[in-house]
């Protein structure tokens, strides 16, 4: 109780209010001594102390000996300092907050929105993706990591159609993922994160990172990016909803720029997100849930011109991942080495389920979704 009494009579409010109250009180009883006619009776003299200080003067009451008047000019200096220093512990309180937002200090209250763990070189080539693939959609992204402030106002100047927000610290700690309100983000997206100094591996902070957001709340979505395909299995043993291996697509079109020359220049077209050819997500119309996969074709076909490739939809099915305990024994090593040898690869644990191309008669389902090419 002693505390909580020590820290209210410390706080700048409770002091700036207290001042206001008791000049407002002890004016007015002073008032009614010195002063006599209307302005002394029932609370008046109260009601003419406190527009005198906050130096509104409506001029319904005034004093009218000169002892009034010099009493007046006193409750008027009084006021006005009383008044500045409310409005400058306003103010200091604000510009603090906003200094300890640019700091990424401060707690945000946001929801549905996106969460960027990690930074490195690429990073920038992210926002630009999500930024365009937004169609103009005005995102809220937090960034949790250890950059300095002038790099973060810079993004936030180049990337003006996200409304980009920034926590500063160790994106694996509990306490600073809640600082971003993770637990209300529609996505975390976890990245190698090359600006802090940690000693552990990208690959293994990534993978600690998901098992600390997935500890707090299984039902945020995680999509992870790895560099090391050896560290598949244990990402995907923390529950991770998608991963994204940096050598899934470059080895290939590496070699397809060899071997099959014009494929990766295609293939280049329909993934980047600038390009107007680029691969579309749409939803189904709910007229063509039930009917055949070649109807909805030729719809989108007489529509606009859009040629559909596929659908998708989620999948809640048990993964590899979970069948395998979480410590490295020797039967898990057995199983996903003939899990290998048999040619059943680990991706395969993905939520979502893709059909590409499926056959004419395929017949659409509810939840399904469609992929097309402009």
């Amino acid at each position: 109780m002693r505390l909580w009494v020590r820290t209210l009579i410390r706080n700048s409010f409770f002091q700036v209010g207290a001042g206001i109250l008791v000049t407002m009180v002890l004016g007015g009883f002073v008032l009614q001594w010195i002063e006599p006619g209307d302005i002394s009776k029932d609370d008046n003299p109260f009601w003419w102390a406190i527009v005198t200080m906050t130096t509104v003067g409506y001029g319904d009451y005034s004093p009218e000996t000169p002892g009034g008047r010099v009493f007046a000019v006193l409750i008027m200096f009084i006021g006005i300092s009383l008044v500045s220093l409310l409005t400058a512990t306003i103010s200091s309180i604000f510009v603090a907050q906003k200094i300890r937002e640019g700091k990424g200090l401060e707690k945000l209250n946001l929801t549905d929105h996106l969460i960027l763990c990690g930074w490195n070189p690429s990073g920038e080539r992210v926002l630009n993706s999500i930024q365009q693939l937004s169609q103009g959609k005005k995102r809220d992204l937090v960034l949790i990591n250890e950059m300095n402030e002038e790099d973060v106002t810079m993004l936030k100047n180049r990337f003006q159609d996200m409304r980009i927000h920034f926590v500063s610290g160790d994106f694996t700690q509990e306490e600073i993922l809640h600082r971003a309100s993770v637990t209300d983000a529609n996505t975390v997206i976890i990245v190698p994160n090359t600006t802090g100094s940690e000693v552990a591996t990208y690959d293994e902070k990534t993978i600690f990172a998901t098992l600390t957001i997935k500890s707090i709340d299984p039902a945020i979505r995680v999509v992870a990016y790895l560099l090391d395909r050896e560290n598949l299995t244990h990402i995907k043993r923390a529950d991770v909803d998608e991963v994204v291996v940096g050598d899934d697509f470059s080895t290939h079109i590496l070699a397809s720029h060899v071997v099959d020359p014009g494929v990766p220049q295609f293939a280049n077209q329909l993934i980047d997100s600038n390009s107007t050819s680029r691969f579309k997500r749409v939803a189904i119309p709910s007229q063509f849930v039930g009917k055949s996969y070649s109807d909805l074709f030729k719809h989108l076909r007489k529509k606009d011109g859009s040629l559909l490739i596929g659908v998708f939809s989620e999948d809640e099915n048990l993964g590899i991942g979970a069948i395998l305990s979480s410590d490295a024994s020797a039967l898990d090593a057995f199983i996903e080495r003939k899990l290998k040898e048999g040619g059943i690869s680990l991706q395969e644990e993905s939520k979502i389920n893709v059909v590409i191309n499926p056959g004419d008669n395929y017949t659409l389902s509810k939840g399904e979704q469609a992929i097309i090419i402009p």
